[in-house]
């Protein structure tokens, strides 16, 4: 740790490489610091997202509007690029200590909101220090590492502390969490998995319903059945191989889970009502028209 005139602290940089900027987000350095009466962060904007966690002791905020509030140990505050802030000393059993991580990419303000933070409401308390620390201080040690090889284990820590993060919120009641219904959810499973073979039971068991009701509700709501839903997609995934591919009618069955070119010849033409021979044919036709 270093001595400064307001402050003791350690910190670490990282220079994320081009593979680690794929992923949306990735940490640009981390460290803690131990506050003297002195101290205090002006008012400023930040490059990068930041999350800083009061450890212990207490810090006096103001937010971008001016209002000011007294954080005390286990609450953690976002900073956002662009945005002014302050902080300074709080008179405490203990001098503040806080821990950070810096971050850039543009999955990082969705990831913040997702948890609950926002410019609006920067400071969420009641963490659980026990299960926090822990993601911090691997993270120190890999940065204290100065590792420079082309790897993701930077961009790991960081999802794995925003994973913690979003389990606590989730328990205190900060997520923010988009509104899916049932039925949405349902679908966009359905979007997915269609071509792994799932059957009706198995999307009504993620939905948390018995098969039966599933169906009624479904067809109520949608106004198809979800097993003419998921034949639907199927076919029109069998449709797109058969104009945009040179795939076998054999590669097509199994590449949308039907286990034969009978089947799928079957159910294609019972579909489309005509055979997917036909439907290659057309489209040779045009293309060479």
């Amino acid at each position: 740790m270093i001595e400064y005139p307001t402050e003791t602290k350690a910190l670490w940089l990282h220079r994320p490489t081009p593979l680690e900027k794929m992923w949306g987000i990735w940490p640009t350095s981390t460290g803690y610091a131990i506050a003297k009466p002195e101290y205090r962060n002006g008012s400023r904007a930040i490059p990068s997202f930041a999350l800083i966690y009061l450890e212990q002791g207490a810090l006096h905020f103001i937010d971008h509007r001016g209002n000011e509030q007294l954080l005390r140990k286990n609450t953690m505050f976002c900073l956002i690029p662009g945005i002014l802030h302050q902080y300074y000393y709080a008179e405490a059993d203990a001098p503040p200590r806080t821990s950070w991580i810096t971050f850039e990419g543009k999955q990082s303000l969705p990831l913040l909101n997702r948890i609950g933070f926002s410019m609006e409401q920067p400071c969420l308390t009641g963490w659980d220090e026990t299960r926090l620390i822990p993601h911090m201080k691997s993270m120190e040690r890999v940065f204290a590492s100065e590792e420079k090889t082309d790897r993701l284990h930077f961009v790991l820590l960081l999802v794995g502390l925003f994973d913690e993060l979003l389990a606590q919120s989730r328990q205190l009641g900060y997520e923010n969490a988009p509104n899916t219904s049932w039925l949405q959810d349902s679908i966009e499973f359905m979007n997915t998995h269609y071509s792994n073979g799932i059957r009706i039971r198995d999307v009504a068991r993620h939905a948390s319903m018995t098969r039966s009701h599933f169906t009624r509700v479904f067809t109520e709501q949608r106004g198809c059945s979800p097993k003419a839903y998921l034949q639907q997609l199927r076919m029109e995934k069998a449709m797109h191989y058969l104009k945009e591919t040179s795939f076998t009618l054999t590669e097509i069955a199994l590449t949308i889970s039907y286990p034969d070119a009978y089947s799928f010849s079957r159910a294609f033409q019972q579909h489309y009502g005509y055979p997917p021979s036909q439907a290659r044919e057309r489209s040779d036709k045009g293309s060479s028209d």
